[in-house]
Order: C-alpha cells, then sequence, then structure tokens
C-alpha cells in the first residue's frame, strides 16, 4: 500500500486528535473500561510511530512532516 504524500500531515493530524481525545476519555468518570481505552490507544501509538519510522526514511519528507510528529 502506498499513501500520498499529502496525505501524510492529514493522517499525523488525525492520530494526534485521536490520542488527545482518547487521553480525556481515559480521563473521564463515564468511562467504564479505562483498558480498553488505554489498549486502544497503544495502537494508535503504534501506529504513528510505524509511520514516524517510514517517514524517516525519506529525510526531507521527515523534515516537512515533524511538526506533525508532536502531540
Amino acid at each position: 500500500m502506498q499513501v500520498k504524500d499529502e496525505w501524510l500531515a492529514t493522517i499525523l493530524c488525525a492520530l494526534n486528535d485521536s490520542i488527545k481525545y482518547n487521553d480525556t476519555l481515559r480521563n473521564s468518570e463515564t468511562v467504564s473500561d479505562v483498558e480498553e481505552v488505554e489498549e486502544w490507544m497503544m495502537q494508535i501509538f503504534e501506529c504513528k510511530e510505524y509511520l514516524q519510522e517510514e517517514i524517516g526514511k525519506n529525510p526531507e519528507l521527515l523534515k516537512t512532516l515533524e511538526k506533525h510528529f508532536k502531540i
């Protein structure tokens, strides 16, 4: 599978938003299963790490997208 470079910033921003949202949800009193939220967050982090490793293979692309690796 190949992803167009133009979509990578959008994907990274969506992952960051998901991490922020789920972190807030994890600390919410309405969540009945905190472990489930934490497990989902780990999957999101792993996906983001994978993307970072793949993007890192292209230093020019990494430089363009590095601001999106910060949450």
